[in-house]
């Protein structure tokens, strides 16, 4: 029998009608309870004081304000929360707005349920998602020419490539048989080369360097694990 603690989520989007299919998906994945719903952020506001949940999935555009507003308040008022910003047409602007404030992960409301659940387990250990769209805004508004080479080894490329196609450390020391102490290692010594402070960055300009590619099918970096 499973006695680890659920995952909780409160749920802030307007459309009813789109609320309660991501809310009857969730509660239908093991470990994972949507504890409350909100259609506006001052209510979401009040329940995520309220409700103290693990993870709350926000709607960027709500009629008393943005994602980005709403992230920014929420982490305010309830710190050891994480929040993941759902949207119908995603936009750098949006993006970055969502990163500064921030959220930790981002994802389109027309994505698989996987992507979701992916995106809520995600946060719930600590970690970050964006959808490939997303993270392809990224790379793309980023992408510049001129750049210098950048003097990652072989084995190194190959660690970002898997950073970036979203497995984890554990993941990535069993499919390149390593110990986890070694893959840490090449992805400290690659962010150092890149100069980046975190894995997404990394992936971002590693793309945008043409070092590594952003595949569709994967979901993009899950953050430091």
């Amino acid at each position: 029998m499973n006695t680890e603690p659920s995952t909780t989520v409160l749920l802030i989007d307007d459309h009813t009608l789109v609320a309660r299919a991501i809310q009857a998906a969730l509660d239908a994945e093991p470990g994972i309870e949507v504890v409350g719903v909100a259609g506006t952020l001052a209510a979401g506001h009040n329940e995520a004081i309220r409700l103290r949940p693990d993870v709350v999935l926000l709607d960027y555009r709500l009629p008393d304000g943005t994602g980005a507003d709403g992230t920014r308040q929420i982490l305010d008022a309830v710190p050891g929360t994480r929040v993941v910003v759902l949207t119908s047409i995603p936009a750098s602007e949006a993006l970055d707005a969502a990163l500064e404030a921030g959220c930790c992960g981002f994802v389109n409301k027309d994505s698989e349920i996987d992507d979701l659940v992916a995106a809520v387990r995600a946060a719930a250990r600590g970690d970050a998602y964006f959808s490939p769209e997303a993270l392809s805004l990224l790379v793309g508004r980023r992408r510049g020419a001129g750049e210098p080479a950048d003097d990652l080894s072989e084995r190194e490329r190959e660690v970002l490539q898997l950073v970036a196609d979203g497995l984890s450390v554990h993941e990535i020391a069993d499919q390149l048989a390593l110990s986890i102490h070694t893959v840490r290692n090449h992805i400290r010594r690659l962010m150092a080369k890149l100069g980046t402070h975190t894995r997404l960055e990394a992936v971002v300009i590693g793309a945008r360097r043409g070092l590594i590619q952003i595949r569709p099918e994967h979901p993009g970096p899950e953050g430091d694990r």
